[in-house]
């Protein structure tokens, strides 16, 4: 992978490493300069080693989400851009029938003159950028293996020339051998791995090609691999495959009946598979004016293909680094909370050592020179884990997505570099502020290890401060009211409270309802429904960063509400504890604890609820968001086949095959004029798009249950939009993907999308848009309607067969929808359509069995999602571990005065339980509350496209979280409960 957010990870890494160097490089000189105060920090890792691998366990959080999220987009880099490498082999261009000559998608269902290949050699004779011209014609058939009876309806034929083969390496066998195609005799066929594998055919085997209904009867001549020249293609936007057979181009023109035709010119780019493409820019250069005016361009296929991949990688990349953002600050809470309770713990020592003469910034060095140890074995142990959970990701992405593109697990080791390198200095950089924190302390109270007296002025740095965060808060405000922007805003009013609160301190007013009104404010703002916030500040853009600024700052001002109440929450654990006499005293002491240091209690609690917040809050969106009863459009069976279909009523033709039609209660046809997407635009638009386009016929029309989110002005119901596309020329409708939506997904750079409105408009103002002739000509269609968003079965632009025959009158596929009386029969039907059509090249699936396999692959990318932020959860379970063990250390001396009073061992472990189930339980409930409520908030607005219906909570993952994460809480405090429990109070109330 080669970018990270837009940096270049060659200059992310030089930056890392030099950031690193300066900060181990002060550490060193501290060393030097300071060895004593060095030694004194470092001694403290060995000294007791299960506490140190807890730390390092909840210290290398950090390192271990990034180091995931780099692996995982270096596997997906290295895949997709493998697989383009492989499947295009040394072909790096193609020369296609297009309207703009930089064409963005080749189309090769349109032929051209096999003339035009002598011009390109001739234009290209001298150009030292390209080793070689192929023309190439592809055609779409069906095929039945006659010795295995097995059938395939779509496969590509392809004709190449022979005798140029050599120019792009030669047609490899799956053996590794170079197929001789000349040498072949005239009827045999050589299969690509796929067509043999789909065929089940051998060399040797008979395989009856069928090419519009005429039947070809060919011999298998050997097996080449999967590539282009082969015939093997895969889609650039669906990534499916498609089976291929590749015979002499002159052998393909005679079959298909297409002589001196040809659909597309391959190029070789100077160098191999990898590095041919390279010369792009050069070729297309060189081409410009030999081919002016012939209608054709260049589609830079190899380059497109290689930057998809790095796309979609950056994009998975992108989208693991801001959810593990969730778990990331949790580590950071959880650094200051460990450096915290050691400051504590050594609290008398610290007073000692300051009081003989040793200077703050030498006790900085010291908790630093121990920070550097814990980070530098933490980023190991971070990055090592890492690779390991990469590894485990792109394994179930094989599962969810191996049909598509075949995943192999690759890790760059800069990956690693710089997520270790970044690792490190997360962890330094906290251990660096939270030292100058905590070395603040009065010698005196410190030596007595009694509380610090506060200060009875009020400081003018919480003026300063409050000050600083009101006006930067409101700046940002205004900044995003402006410009539209979300992040800005919303950035901006959540510090607002923050500041002004600091300012009323400041003026003497009570801290308690203050910074309470601080955290209801927050809750407010940031719960509130979107109607609301639109109503009063207007329509904000935003993306998936809003996810992670919404968790931080609900959970700051839940947490900030539930510290300035625990009196009242833990009166009522008090209470509740008086149940059971004999526990009274150990409820009473675990309630004293969390109310005294209310900073680390916090801490605690914020670090629990940003973990199952995230948790939570992605089990929710997977719950609702699914498939819906109307996902079909009210069809039960799809049947596709290449061309315009069947000239007559495909009932009759069916019934005629011995296929039982008398289930079918209505059909309606679907045209698709392209193999992949046709090119549009918006007439303000300066750039061609991609996008898919479908002619429909009345029966689709009158017969399905088409619904529309948004519909145009002048169109009052879906009835009149309905009407419209029956009646009225040039009209369409399109599905939501192409409407602006702050929402995470959304479409390529080359996909087609419309401006001016987005999902949460209620109606919009027609949109004309041009769309490009398959004779080159300009065409215009309006849209009037968005098809709603829960009818995951269409995906395009749909208009009446009249006006793609305007434009489009060569038709790549013709779909049959098939309403039946009895859906539960889909399947069988479909594989009784597909056995009797098959000399059409027919492919029938159910249209719900198509619906669960996407929504089987979008849940399971969920799932694997919320297993990603589920790692924060170690940070959790680790902070449980380390605060209950430096707590057993911090409250050596507390815990002899209460064994001396007679404690007995049973209830100063009950104590230890009972403190952790109470913080850990806090933090569950707000994490779980703040969750489901924002999802709930998302998933019922307008924003979302279509709000969901019926909001569903995810109970059964609520519970186990709820259950699970105290109980782990519990069982890594039961070891040192016990251990405190047995302290002698002798030994206790000698320690020192």
């Amino acid at each position: 992978m080669n970018n990270v957010f837009g940096l270049p990870m060659s200059t992310l890494l030089v930056g890392l490493l030099i950031v690193l160097a300066i900060l181990l490089a002060t550490v060193v000189f501290s060393a030097i300069r300071n060895p004593v105060i060095f030694k004194l920090g470092v001694r403290n890792i060995p000294r007791r080693k299960a506490q140190t691998i807890l730390i390092v366990v909840g210290l290398m959080l950090s390192t271990l989400i990034i180091s995931a999220a780099l692996g995982t987009g270096d596997t997906l880099h290295y895949s997709l851009t493998k697989d383009s490498y492989q499947t295009l082999g040394e072909v790096d261009q193609l020369i296609v029938p297009s309207h703009e000559f930089v064409a963005p998608n080749a189309d090769t269902s349109t032929t051209f003159s096999a003339a035009t290949a002598h011009t390109v050699d001739g234009a290209l004779a001298n150009n030292d950028d390209v080793d070689g011209v192929m023309p190439i014609l592809d055609a779409r058939v069906s095929a039945v293996d006659v010795t295995s009876q097995q059938s395939e309806p779509t496969l590509v034929l392809t004709g190449v020339d022979p005798g140029r083969l050599y120019q792009f390496g030669g047609l490899g066998a799956a053996d590794g051998k170079i197929v001789d195609l000349a040498a072949l005799p005239a009827n045999r066929v050589v299969l690509s791995a796929k067509a043999s594998e789909d065929l089940d055919a051998a060399v040797g085997d008979t395989v009856t090609v069928f090419y519009n209904d005429t039947p070809h009867a060919l011999v298998v001549g050997a097996i080449a691999r999967n590539s282009y020249l082969s015939g093997y293609r895969r889609g650039r936007e669906d990534y499916l495959e498609y089976g291929g057979m590749v015979m002499p181009l002159t052998a393909v023109q005679e079959l298909t009946g297409q002589a001196d035709q040809i659909s597309a010119i391959a190029l070789s780019g100077r160098g191999n598979a990898r590095s041919g493409y390279r010369s792009t820019d050069a070729v297309i250069a060189s081409l410009r004016t030999p081919l002016a005016g012939t209608g054709l361009g260049v589609d830079a296929i190899k380059r497109y293909s290689v930057e998809d991949g790095e796309r979609i990688a950056l994009n998975f990349t992108n989208i693991f680094l801001i959810l593990g953002l969730f778990s990331i600050l949790s580590g950071l809470l959880l650094i200051t909370l460990i450096f915290t309770m050691l400051a504590a713990e050594r609290r008398p020592e610290m007073g000692m050592a300051r009081a003989v003469g040793t200077r703050r910034m030498q006790l900085v060095q010291q908790f630093i020179a121990e920070g550097a140890g814990y980070a530098l074995l933490a980023g190991l142990l971070g990055s090592f884990l890492g690779v390991l959970a990469s590894i485990g990701i792109s394994r179930v992405m094989k599962l969810l997505f191996g049909q598509y593109v075949p995943i192999s697990p690759h890790v760059e080791p800069r990956s690693m570099v710089v997520a270790y390198c970044l690792g490190v200095i997360i962890t330094l950089l906290t251990v660096i502020i939270s030292s100058w924190r905590i070395s603040r302390l009065n010698v005196v109270a410190a030596i007595r290890n009694i509380p610090d007296v506060s200060p009875a002025h009020r400081s003018i740095r919480t003026l300063l401060a409050g000050l600083a965060l009101t006006v930067l808060g409101g700046a940002l405000a205004g900044l995003g009211l402006r410009g539209g922007n979300a992040f800005l805003f919303f950035l901006g009013a959540s510090l607002l409270p923050l500041g002004l609160a600091q300012i009323a301190r400041f003026l003497g007013v009570p801290g308690r309802p203050v910074l309470s009104l601080v955290g209801v404010a927050l809750l407010a703002l940031w719960l509130l429904p979107n109607k609301t916030v639109e109503a009063i500040v207007g329509d904000l853009d935003g993306g998936i960063e809003m996810f992670f600024l919404a968790g931080v700052f609900l959970v700051i001002g839940a947490t900030v509400l539930i510290v300035q109440n625990t009196d009242v929450l833990l009166r009522g654990l008090n209470r509740g504890g008086g149940v059971f006499k004999s526990t009274i005293p150990a409820v009473r002491t675990a309630v004293a604890y969390p109310s005294a240091a209310r900073g680390r209690t916090g801490m605690t609690i914020a670090m629990f609820s940003l973990i199952i917040f995230s948790l939570v809050m992605m089990a929710t969106m997977n719950a609702n968001v699914g498939g819906s009863a109307n996902a079909s459009a009210g069809w039960d069976v799809i049947a596709t086949s290449p061309g315009h279909g069947t000239a007559g009523n495909v009932t009759d033709e069916l019934s005629a095959n011995g296929v039982d039609t008398s289930d079918f209660a209505a059909v309606g046809v679907v045209t698709n004029p392209a193999i992949f997407s046709s090119e549009m635009k918006l007439p303000a638009g300066d750039q061609w798009k991609l996008w898919p386009v479908f002619g429909v016929d009345d029966g689709f029309l009158t017969n399905g249950t088409l619904r529309f989110q948004q519909r145009a002005a002048g169109y009052a119901n879906d009835e009149a939009i309905l009407t419209a596309l029956q009646t009225e020329p040039n009209v369409a409708v399109i599905d939501s993907w192409v409407v602006p939506s702050g929402d995470l997904g959304g479409n390529g750079d080359s996909s087609f999308a419309l401006t001016g409105f987005s999902t949460g408009d209620d109606d919009f103002t027609p949109i004309v848009v041009d769309l490009v002739a398959q004779d080159g000509s300009i065409g215009t269609v309006t849209i009037i309607g968005i098809i709603d968003d829960e009818i995951s079965s269409l995906h395009g632009l749909y208009t009446s067969q009249k006006t793609v025959d305007r434009y489009y009158p060569q038709v790549h596929a013709t779909s049959y929808m098939i309403a039946l009386d009895n859906p539960a029969q889909a399947g069988a039907v479909a594989h009784q359509i597909e056995a009797a059509m098959l000399v059409n090249g027919t492919q029938a699936d159910s249209v719900q069995d198509q619906i669960k396999d996407a929504e089987k692959e979008n849940s399971g990318f969920l799932y694997l999602v919320e297993g990603f932020m589920g790692l924060g959860l170690i940070v959790g379970v680790a902070a449980v571990g380390v605060i209950a063990f430096r707590s057993v250390v911090e409250r050596r001396q507390q815990i002899g005065v209460l064994r001396a009073l007679g404690f007995p061992r049973s209830l100063v472990s009950l104590g230890f339980m009972i403190e952790t189930t109470f913080m850990v339980g806090l933090g569950v409930i707000s994490g779980t509350a703040l969750g489901v409520l924002l999802a709930h908030n998302m998933l019922t607005s307008d924003s979302f496209g279509d709000p969901v219906s019926s909001f569903t909570v995810p109970w059964m993952m609520i519970v186990l979280v709820a259950i699970g994460t105290p109980l782990a809480g519990l069982l890594l405090t039961w070891l040192p409960s016990r251990q405190a429990a047995r302290i002698a109070p002798a030994a206790a109330l000698r320690y020192e």
